[in-house]
């Protein structure tokens, strides 16, 4: 592996798997037009390894960047056990906001995990289609548009709303539809605060990410690490990217302009889609 390759292919990482672009969808449509560009990839075949250790990267990004969030839902994850042995989880649910935000992180990693192994047959052949793809793509510039008109509200995150978010999650690991973009609309249509919205739905990615770099994860994947140091500047690079990428997402969210991606999310469908036609 060149290391100049995979610290790109690491900042690409980080850009789309938190800008509500889709980065499935990007890889999946950089794959499909490689062959009539008489590409066949810059650096080989990169192992599994490297792939597992770009989501681990930025994973660590969200944590880091939410790491107050994050530490009070792993306390609160405690203390919630620590009340259902008591018989006693729906008053500290009420009592306490880390107990709370990982009730409601656990409620929404349930569909999201149910979704997303129901869904391995169809993202498989929607990748594999340029009008699937972009149909898919095109439906999530929908989405993003919807936000014109989704401003969010005062609503509190109760296990409702994180059901309901956890779906969508689930329903995003299609290809072509932004994770990030869905779950952030889907908080703002049901009247979360922005600032709320935003940071449930990269709280709610961390155990996604966590189980499919988990699932990816196995004897032949570790041995095929190869050199360190492209691995170290790929994963570099990815949690810069990804630290910077949630920055930014998070002032645009604010600032009420998710919609502002919606253009070229929409072009990227459309030129999928007269390509599948030629």
């Amino acid at each position: 592996m060149d290391t100049a390759w995979t610290a790109a292919l690491g900042a690409v990482q980080g850009l789309t798997e938190f800008l509500p672009i889709s980065s499935s969808g990007h890889l999946a449509a950089a794959e499909l037009a490689a062959p009539r560009l008489g590409f066949e990839g810059a650096g080989g075949e990169e192992p599994l390894l490297f792939g597992i250790l770009l989501h681990v990267a930025t994973l660590a990004a969200v944590l880091v960047y939410y790491r107050a969030a994050a530490w009070d839902a792993i306390r609160g994850f405690g203390r919630g056990v620590a009340a259902l042995a008591r018989g006693g989880l729906g008053p500290a649910i009420e009592a306490d906001e880390g107990t709370r935000l990982a009730a409601a992180i656990c409620v929404g990693t349930l569909p999201t995990g149910a979704l997303g192994l129901a869904l391995e047959r169809p993202t498989g052949g929607i990748a594999g289609s340029p009008l699937a793809l972009g149909l898919c793509f095109l439906a999530c510039a929908a989405i993003l548009v919807a936000t014109r008109w989704w401003p969010g509200g005062a609503r509190r995150l109760d296990w409702r709303v994180a059901l309901i978010v956890g779906i969508v999650q689930g329903i995003a690991v299609l290809p072509g539809v932004s994770r990030s973009g869905a779950t952030i609309a889907a908080g703002l249509a049901l009247g979360l605060p922005r600032d709320e919205a935003v940071r449930f739905s990269f709280l709610l990615s961390v155990p996604a990410i966590a189980g499919a770099a988990l699932l990816e994860l196995d004897g032949a994947a570790l041995a095929g690490a190869g050199e360190i140091s492209p691995l170290v500047a790929g994963c570099a690079a990815a949690f810069v990217a990804g630290f910077a990428s949630l920055a930014v997402l998070r002032r645009i969210v604010r600032g009420g302009r998710l919609w502002l991606f919606a253009p070229y999310v929409a072009a990227v469908g459309a030129a999928l889609v007269i390509a599948s036609r030629a």
